[in-house]
């Protein structure tokens, strides 16, 4: 019997959070003073890769249609890989409040500001992921998702971009490579269909 596009679609969100936990169960100890702090490094990092992962499926699942007519099942799913995206970042907001807890670091305005409006905004698209909010906010809806996605994508470029400089991380520079290619797919959809309307 076929699992029906929900139940498949909280599998998705379901099998995130499973292997968040298995990052957790093989990550340094958090129970001890001397690794804690490994700890929270460890899944700060996963955690940031997993989200923008999820992410970048939701943010090329229609534009992939649109350009070459593949990926159909991902945009049929784009609503769950997006709060399998937020269930992640919210694990990462934890770890960001525990670093700034046990380390002492001061958090700077701008990156409050700045990178607290991406929580923000990521967890009013994952409240408003219904057919029943999306037909109170009306036009409100798409502006709220439209900026939401984009303004996640860039802080997390922002950030992948400020790690690969500072750092030299490979892993960084994967990831920002990959925005930067799911932001080229986009713009090439919208092109697209821009050319379309105009012909």
């Amino acid at each position: 019997m076929q699992l029906s596009t929900k139940t498949q679609g909280l599998s998705i969100v379901g099998l995130t959070l499973v292997v968040i936990a298995i990052v957790y169960a093989g990550a340094p100890s958090a129970s001890n003073p001397e690794t804690l702090s490994d700890h929270i490094g460890y899944m700060l990092r996963v955690t940031a890769r997993l989200s923008f992962g999820a992410l970048l499926l939701a943010y090329v699942a229609r534009p992939l249609v649109q350009l070459v007519g593949w990926g159909r099942p991902l945009l049929i799913q784009r609503r769950y890989i997006g709060l399998a995206a937020a269930a992640s970042l919210t694990v990462h907001f934890g770890y960001v409040a525990a670093f700034l807890i046990t380390s002492g670091e001061p958090l700077d305005w701008v990156t409050g500001v700045f990178g607290g409006a991406a929580f923000a905004l990521m967890w009013a698209m994952a409240l408003t992921s219904t057919d029943p909010a999306r037909r109170r906010l009306g036009a409100g809806w798409k502006r709220l998702h439209i900026t939401g996605i984009h303004y996640v994508w860039l802080i997390f470029m922002q950030t992948f971009f400020g790690v690969a400089v500072e750092s030299g991380s490979r892993w960084a520079e994967v990831m920002a490579t990959l925005g930067l290619v799911a932001l080229c797919i986009r713009l090439a959809a919208w092109l697209s269909q821009r050319f379309k309307r105009t012909a």
